[in-house]
């Protein structure tokens, strides 16, 4: 700092630190005198001319103590000090550090008013985006709950319109209706079980973690489609190694996700031939992880389709929303796993759920 004080430009050098508003002052450590100062700096201690002593400063408080604070070997680090200046005062926080050679102790002055509005300005932005982040994640919720809620609410309704034909029909029994009546309330209760997982995915982003039953996930995913399975005639069955590995996750919201893939399964399938649909939910594993997999036998993606299957908000859907897969990836890297899909060589395609196998320990607990 001194040594640009002492340049061939000293004009040029108080002109650009005026315009930048810097604070800066120069004592020599051994009288406490001030040997340079900015413009800025005079109009921040205006009763502290140059070739005057520090101690001569009776209306600046704590600068004295900051300045013998400095002690007589160069400082690594800047020393920090809070200095009350003016009447009435003005609160600076200093910055202090002593010289290579130790004979000046140089001084950085910032305004701690501005600082403080400076701060305060930062936190109303942040408020800001957090309220924005707030909004977002409501219309995300509101978003997610409309595309899952769709299917089991759907699914009521249908069963609730067949037992009204049956009550038409005077073919009603308790045979018939109570199975009927299981099934809509099971729908509904899993309805329920998406409402509060998508609150909390949204809300706090952390599942819920259990050992998971993956051939019973993958039956109850099922059971949960068989009113579509059998109005479409489709073919469906699990196939699973003998003994799965463990894995802990939230088995809501792992059923929430082969819910949606064997759901997008069934749709892609509708215009095929009856005897050739066919949906497989597949589990097997290697030494690291547990492999889900729902294949169907569809028309399979284009290229294009296969490019931005996981974008938000495309679907290859007339109606559809897109945001079933990119929630689908969400869930699913939530539990440290991934998500992806190949092309079947005889048509159709096949999603892949990787996830990760639990520890002994962690399986045991």
């Amino acid at each position: 700092m001194l040594a640009l004080a002492q340049t061939d430009e000293p004009d040029l050098l108080h002109e650009a630190l005026q315009c930048l508003g810097e604070r800066l002052g120069a004592l020599d450590a051994a009288s406490g005198v001030l040997v340079w100062r900015t413009p800025g700096f005079a109009e921040a201690l205006p009763g502290l001319a140059l070739g005057a002593p520090v101690s001569n400063l009776a209306d600046a408080d704590g600068l004295f103590e900051a300045v013998a604070a400095c002690g007589p070997a160069p400082t690594t680090a800047p020393i920090t000090a809070v200095i009350s200046a003016g009447r009435p005062p003005r609160v600076f926080d200093a910055r202090l550090a002593r010289s290579e050679d130790g004979r000046r102790i140089y001084l950085a002055l910032e305004d701690a008013a501005e600082r403080q509005a400076a701060q305060q300005r930062h936190l109303e932005d942040r408020e800001r985006l957090l309220l924005t982040s707030r909004v977002i994640s409501v219309g995300e919720m509101a978003t997610m709950l409309a595309h899952e809620l769709n299917q089991p609410i759907g699914s009521i309704v249908n069963l609730l319109r067949g037992l009204k034909a049956r009550l038409k029909r005077g073919a009603l029994s308790v045979e018939v209706t109570e199975p009927i009546l299981d099934k809509a309330a099971e729908q509904a209760v899993y309805a329920s079980a998406v409402i509060a997982r998508v609150r909390a995915f949204v809300e706090q982003r952390r599942p819920r973690v259990e050992v998971l039953d993956l051939p019973a996930l993958a039956r109850r995913t099922l059971d949960l489609l068989d009113w579509e399975i059998a109005r479409d005639r489709v073919a469906a069955r699990v196939e699973a190694d003998l003994e799965p590995p463990p894995v802990l996750g939230d088995p809501v919201m792992i059923q929430q996700v082969l819910v949606n893939l064997a759901r997008n399964g069934l749709d892609a399938m509708r215009g095929e031939a009856v005897g050739r649909r066919a949906l497989t939910l597949g589990i097997a594993a290697d030494d690291r992880e547990a492999l889900l997999t729902v294949r169907d036998t569809g028309p399979g993606l284009d290229d294009e389709a296969a490019a931005r299957l996981f974008e938000p908000f495309y679907s290859t859907k007339a109606r559809g929303m897109g945001v079933g897969l990119g929630v689908c990836r969400s869930i699913v890297e939530l539990h440290g796993g991934r998500l992806w899909f190949s092309r079947n060589p005889e048509g159709g395609a096949t999603f892949h759920l990787a996830l990760p196998r639990a520890h002994p320990k962690e399986s045991d607990a």
